[in-house]
């Protein structure tokens, strides 16, 4: 299985995809520990604080957990990448790569988005896209390999449904609860 997900991997760290570099840095870095406050921050003021603050306890949970799996199973990332990138994402990480902190920030943002966003069902799944682009983009810019971001958005979207069962009521429906 490993070789496998190392395989699969390699093909997408080999991609070039020029100016799309520029696009894909967005979703590479919004669920990183550089923009995530920021992120929760905005969903607070976008649908208030009582959703912002289970966002935030979700967010904590997840890097409880992410955090010290990454040190305990010690996979190592991918090796810098050889292919031009227009930015050096690879470079800002340094622990180790399994599971995605990133990706379990996009599943459990994204998770609680659809659950207890503004949007009603289905039109909640509009924000589902962010998951695949997060994904992607820690592939691409070599920060992971394909099996850390799939356990990552497992973990996240788990502790997400989690909280959205927990704390549901509290956080409304996702409207300003100030």
């Amino acid at each position: 299985m490993k070789q496998l997900d190392q395989s699969l991997s390699a093909r997408i760290h080999g991609w070039q995809l020029g100016p799309l570099d520029y696009l894909l840095v967005v979703p590479g870095m919004l669920f990183g520990s550089y923009v995530m406050p920021l992120f929760i921050i905005a969903l607070g003021l976008w649908l208030g604080w009582r959703f912002g603050l289970v966002c935030l306890m979700t967010a904590m949970t997840t890097v409880a957990i992410t955090g010290p799996m990454k040190h305990w199973i010690g996979r190592p990332r991918p090796e810098p990448l050889e292919a031009a990138r227009a930015f050096k994402l690879r470079g800002l990480v340094n622990n180790p790569s399994f599971p995605s902190g990133d990706s379990a920030q996009a599943g459990a943002m994204t998770t609680l988005l659809i659950l207890l966003g503004p949007l009603a069902w289905p039109a909640s799944l509009s924000f589902l896209p962010l998951i695949p682009l997060c994904m992607f983009a820690r592939v691409y810019y070599g920060a992971h390999w394909i099996g850390d971001t799939i356990a990552g958005v497992i973990i996240g979207a788990a502790v997400a449904f989690a909280y959205a069962y927990w704390f549901g009521q509290f956080a409304g429906s996702g409207l300003s609860a100030a």
